[in-house]
């Protein structure tokens, strides 16, 4: 996959820009604030569906301007494409791919591919088990397309029963068969989300292990799998049937105690990724040094995986990482993404790699 081109209006300090791209390693420089990092934003907005600096899309539309509109060219497999996305402070964002409008973001996601790594990934390990959620969430949602709507599904139901637990009436049991059914309607997507996280997790094991035995020299190990809350057993979490038993006893079995919590205390949002250094949980054994090497191990196994599932390598943004990482940890990691197209925004580059195309953006504006 390859990324031709990027025009933003209107996107923070950007008021008008029209940005190319070349193959191999493009190099947007400059000084603080003057845009470079919204380059990268409005790319992964068609990655991803959303942006990677907030939630809210009114945050990122210039002050002065009431809409803001993004559009980006690029080639996969097929042919070329263009989509488009037009945002407002009043109305609903409109999507488009080639012209045509689309209405779930299922069917937007997905279409263009790209893998993310900024400063704050470097954490990644030691951050709360969200961050390594939303880390499962964002890859495979750029892969599997079904995924998206059993997520959507399963935080909606999740929503309606969190606000049962917190009314007062649950406490005399009349909200008992409202949370079976409930519970019926959580279980499939809850298991669909477990399975398909699981299996993304197995095929992480492989490759994290291996790019950092490379950075490592084989001195230390590493394991990755998936933590459910419903079960340890991995061969199990591969059983969708099986799983979804379990989160339905899970979700009517517990009930006084999650109404005196007042919020559901388990479900896929409580999961999370186990990542053991030598046998022991990295989380709270890692070193900054072994951290930042994992981090850059489940990046790179990340584009790997999008790579064998959709046939095509994904782009890469690299938001001023090269000023992070130590100069042997930057050297291996822009190494081993080939011959792959690679935005990254930074002015001190830490490897010998051939720069293919320099963007210099002053201002807001593209100035050579």
């Amino acid at each position: 996959m390859k990324l031709d081109g990027c025009g933003i209006r209107n996107l923070r300090n950007i008021r008008d820009m029209n940005v190319r791209f070349t193959d191999g390693l493009n190099l947007i420089r400059g000084n603080n604030a003057q845009g470079k990092t919204t380059v990268l934003e409005a790319i992964y907005l068609f990655a991803r569906g959303r942006s990677f600096r907030t939630n809210k899309e009114a945050e990122f539309i210039s002050f002065d301007s009431q809409t803001a509109d993004i559009e980006i060219e690029y080639e996969d497999s097929v042919r070329k494409n263009r989509m488009s996305a037009h945002y407002s402070k009043s109305e609903n964002r409109k999507l488009f791919k080639n012209g045509v409008q689309i209405n779930r973001t299922s069917e937007f996601i997905g279409n263009f591919r790209a893998v993310l790594f900024t400063p704050d990934h470097l954490s990644l390990i030691k951050n709360a088990g969200a961050d390594r959620r939303l880390f499962l969430d964002v890859a495979l949602c750029q892969i599997t397309p079904s995924y998206i709507a059993r997520v959507k599904t399963y935080n909606n139901l999740l929503t309606q029963r969190n606000a049962l637990l917190k009314e007062r009436g649950a406490e005399d049991g009349q909200y008992q068969l409202l949370f079976e059914t409930i519970a019926e309607q959580m279980a499939p997507a809850a298991a669909a989300i477990t399975v398909m996280r699981s299996e993304y997790c197995r095929m992480l094991d492989g490759r994290v292990r291996d790019y950092f035995d490379q950075m490592t020299g084989g001195s230390e190990k590493i394991s990755t799998a998936y933590e459910s809350c419903v079960s340890d057993d991995r061969e199990l979490l591969s059983d969708s049937e099986a799983v979804r038993q379990l989160y339905v006893r899970k979700f009517t079995e517990n009930i006084q105690r999650e109404i005196f919590m007042k919020t559901s205390l388990y479900g896929p949002q409580k999961d999370d990724i186990n990542i053991e250094l030598n046998g022991y949980p990295s989380r709270r054994y890692c070193s900054q040094g072994q951290q930042r090497s994992l981090a850059i191990a489940l990046k790179l196994a990340e584009g790997d995986i999008s790579n064998e599932r959709t046939g095509e390598y994904p782009v890469y943004l690299l938001d001023d990482i090269s000023g992070e990482l130590d100069q042997r940890r930057n050297s291996f990691f822009m190494s081993q993404l080939g011959q792959r197209q690679i935005i990254v925004t930074s002015c001190n580059m830490k490897n010998s790699k051939k720069i293919n195309n320099v963007i210099t953006i002053k201002n807001g504006e593209v100035v050579s």
